[in-house]
């Protein structure tokens, strides 16, 4: 089974533009291009001019064009979409997050270094079994050129089926990962936590936002 062949849809990682991978990746589809989120952050410059600095760039964005998105377009890009981001409480355990109406999650990381940049990517869960295939850590015996996105893409793995789960689809992996259950996604991001500055953002329909805060 090829890569290509996965019934997961998965963007890999292009210039800064993690934000579109993961909003298309957690929805499933294309739901989005650079030229649907330029938009959106030109729209909320001008809204909000107060937001610019003394320099005037686009705080929503890199100035060069290359993506960079903050949480502001990423949340007015799901509103277009009937979607909305929640942010889950740092101070409490993700264990005592809801998770039961969400479409996915979607993670930014923030590395310690100063110069090292933000990354956003997504985790969705799918409630059926995937038929999906394995590919192993390294290819024991084969030169690092036979590591390459083209070897890759024309292997032919072997495929599994994984039970019903949450899978991994950060634009910065070469293929989607398998992360299991509601336990093995704690552990996870208990672990991500250890290693980088986190946070989590539940992607979840409008109108179950509505139905939460209306019942509080």
């Amino acid at each position: 089974m090829k890569l290509r062949d996965s019934p997961i849809y998965h963007e890999k990682q292009s210039f800064w533009l993690c934000a579109k991978h993961s909003l298309n990746n957690v929805l499933q589809q294309e739901s989005y291009t650079q030229a649907d989120l330029e938009r959106i952050a030109k729209y909320l410059h001008t809204m909000h001019p107060e937001q610019t600095g003394w320099l005037k760039f686009n705080a929503h964005k890199n100035f060069l064009g290359f993506g960079d998105y903050d949480v502001n377009v990423l949340t007015a890009a799901l509103n277009e979409n009937e979607c909305d981001l929640e942010w889950h409480d740092n101070r409490t355990n993700i264990e005592a997050a809801d998770l039961s109406y969400s479409i996915g999650l979607i993670v930014h990381i923030q590395p310690e270094w100063f110069f090292r940049r933000g990354h956003w990517f997504a985790i969705r869960y799918f409630d059926q079994v995937i038929t999906a295939p394995v590919v192993p850590k390294t290819f024991v015996g084969q030169p690092r050129a036979a590591r390459s996105e083209f070897e890759r893409e024309e292997r032919d793995y072997e495929a599994k089926a994984f039970e019903p789960g949450f899978w991994n689809l950060d634009s910065k992996l070469p293929h989607p990962e398998f992360i299991g259950d509601r336990d093995c996604l704690n552990l996870y991001l208990h672990e991500l936590a250890k290693k980088t500055r986190m946070h989590v953002l539940r992607v979840v329909p409008l109108k179950s936002m509505s139905v939460s805060s209306s019942s509080t």
